[in-house]
């Protein structure tokens, strides 16, 4: 078997990849302030601001292919504290590059729809970045850092991700039913667009993405524009609880820290030809999630 390294193995994402991936793969993983000990996978313990601990565990493993999710991702958070966030999700990202590089690794590299400015979507891969806000310009520099060492890797954009965790983590759509389920009412915009995509249905993508030939960059969503609040409505529609503590409302309504880009929907044509992997529409994905 294969090795593979996912890092964020313990987060919403990779606990998805750690689950699917022991199937076919010998699997480490890693972790930072949340052990846990699933079957399938050996974890361990990994600072993303410890350069020289990234080199020396990519020594250790030495993995076939290293899958990087772990990143801080907290928008209004990254805002606050800028350098930290880009020795996290950027300076991390580049020390890993050179790693994979120095031990024959492939990359696979969790980037994000926060690239882009929100004022031209949908988005293809040739479309030019421009972020607003700290987290999507660390991401991009991530990105930036992985191109410039130049070793085998896939740059994989990554829409709104939606369902239930495996390890911890919180999606949006548990966000959602969170507030619901104490009777809140959540509001949720109109006017921003995104491609928003099953957790597990990214995890088997960028698994396939492992195991394939493909370099470069990737937009990786469901092959559906739509709004927070439309999102929201088929939630409800299948868990069964009331629309009516969903509040629509207009993202210039909402003062927040990091600015939030209205449009940063995907063109997903390149990963729909690319991929053996069926990118599932939302009403789909939400059809898949336990209803309890």
């Amino acid at each position: 078997m294969k090795r593979l390294l996912v890092t964020g193995g313990s987060g919403f994402v990779g606990g998805h990849i750690v689950r699917i991936a022991s199937e076919d793969w010998f699997v480490t993983a890693t972790y930072h302030s949340f052990p846990v000990d699933p079957a399938g996978a050996d974890f361990r313990s990994m600072d993303l601001t410890d350069h020289e601990g990234i080199r020396s565990l990519v020594r250790e493993v030495r993995p076939d292919v290293i899958i990087h999710t772990a990143a801080w991702s907290d928008l209004d958070r990254c805002e606050r504290e800028g350098d930290r966030v880009f020795l996290l999700n950027a300076d991390a990202t580049a020390v890993l590059a050179e790693a994979c590089a120095e031990v024959g690794s492939r990359l696979i590299y969790t980037s994000t729809d926060i690239v882009f400015n929100g004022e031209g979507g949908p988005y293809s891969e040739t479309d030019e970045p421009h972020p607003i806000n700290v987290y999507g310009r660390a991401k991009l520099a991530g990105e930036e850092g992985i191109r410039a060492v130049g070793a085998d890797h896939v740059i994989v954009r990554v829409a709104l991700v939606y369902g239930e965790p495996v390890t911890r983590g919180q999606s949006f759509s548990e966000k959602i039913l969170s507030r619901v389920g104490k009777g809140e009412v959540m509001p949720l915009y109109t006017d921003q667009f995104r491609t928003p995509m099953l957790v597990q249905n990214l995890a088997r993508a960028l698994l396939e993405l492992a195991g394939s030939d493909f370099t470069g960059t990737l937009h990786v969503g469901g092959p559906d524009r739509v709004d927070r609040y439309t999102f929201g409505l088929a939630l409800a529609a299948h868990m069964g609880f009331s629309a009516q503590l969903l509040k629509p409302i207009l993202m210039d309504e909402v003062q927040t820290e990091a600015p939030r880009p209205m449009d940063v929907s995907f063109n997903t044509a390149l990963a729909r030809t690319t991929l053996k992997t069926r990118l599932l529409g939302y009403r789909e994905g939400i059809a898949s999630l336990d209803s309890g």
